[in-house]
């Protein structure tokens, strides 16, 4: 695997997910330098759903119900479709180029080159970010949804 320079990874980003406008240099936080920083403001999406999603709302959902079939995921919930929050597509490419993202906060997202001590670091993300689905009740539109259909049936 070669690993991709900054530059590569923003380009291919910008190919990947073909509406994403926010996409910018980031250097200088929390002592790192050379990563990349987006933002889920950016209201893209990629695949019929957005690539980024920290709160997994409607998670509970089918991929199916909110968005056309898309084939091999028609049985899937939406949280399914994810991996730390991003789309499980791009978290692979990601890994592929020797990047990993990382989430500053509910609405920022940084990519980081992998280098030897990253593990560690990116053990310690996955598990404060599943802390954080754990203990927080995540507001959508899926629970008046199932509500609606409750009542329906």
């Amino acid at each position: 695997m070669k690993q991709w320079s900054r530059d590569e990874l923003m380009k291919g980003l910008r190919e990947l997910v073909t509406e994403i406008t926010s996409l910018e240099k980031a250097d200088g936080i929390d002592g790192k330098s050379g990563g990349i920083c987006t933002t889920t403001e950016d209201a893209c999406i990629y695949k019929d759903i957005p690539p980024f999603n920290h709160d997994l709302e409607y998670g509970e959902m089918l991929v199916s119900e909110g968005t056309r079939i898309i084939p091999d995921h028609s049985g899937m919930k939406v949280k399914e479709m994810y991996i730390y929050g991003i789309h499980r597509e791009i978290y692979s490419w990601l890994e592929e180029r020797g990047w990993y993202p990382e989430w500053q906060d509910r609405v920022t997202l940084f990519f980081w080159k992998r280098t030897e001590d990253s593990d560690e670091e990116i053990i310690e993300n996955f598990e404060t970010y599943q802390i954080y689905l754990d203990t927080h009740e995540i507001d959508g539109i899926e629970g008046e949804i199932l509500k609606k259909l409750k009542e329906r049936y």
